[in-house]
């Protein structure tokens, strides 16, 4: 199988001659093999371009160090990841112009509300970030803190000593 997918991707890149630059992505589950891990399929595609195009590897989850997916975390980045490549179809085709007169051109997902969402980073940076305190600065769920935090146990700070935090 793995042969098969080299052989797609050598005839792939063979017929792609860069005037797009489209470049390639590919999503491998961490558990798809013990022996074909994701350096070693990397570097496999790196020596089949023979030079032509580089290949490198990424694993967020050993970047964000956030211990085992959840369901819901695991939800999440499959809505992240279809939108990301949703958002790629819709670009195929602009030019770099029509990306930067659109916004298009540097983009950051999100997710705001319930929706999975694209933001301009110009915007993201100039107008919704509260760089001080490294924040969003329009947190519509920080009104629901007080539920969150009665409905999860969570001591009110008149119901702890200050010393210890347990409940006096």
């Amino acid at each position: 199988m793995l042969a098969r997918d080299i052989e797609h991707l050598r005839v792939s890149f063979a017929k792609d001659r860069g005037q797009a630059k489209a470049g390639k992505l590919i999503l491998r589950n961490e558990h798809a093999s013990e022996t074909y891990t994701t350096e070693v399929i990397a570097n496999m595609i790196k020596e089949e371009a023979h030079g032509r195009f580089e290949s490198r590897h990424a694993i967020p989850g050993h970047v964000q160090q956030g211990g085992t997916p959840s369901p819901m975390d695991r939800c999440r980045a499959i809505r992240l990841a279809v939108r990301c490549i949703e958002f790629l179809e819709g670009a195929a085709g602009k030019s770099k112009g029509d990306a930067v007169t659109d916004g298009t051109d540097c983009v950051v997902i999100g997710i705001k509300g319930a929706s999975v969402v694209f933001g301009s980073m110009e915007k993201v940076e100039k107008e919704e970030t509260n760089w001080k305190d490294r924040r969003p600065k329009d947190e519509s769920w920080l009104e629901l803190k007080t539920i969150v935090d009665t409905l999860s146990g969570r001591p009110k700070p008149g119901d702890c000593c200050d010393s210890c935090g347990r409940r006096s």
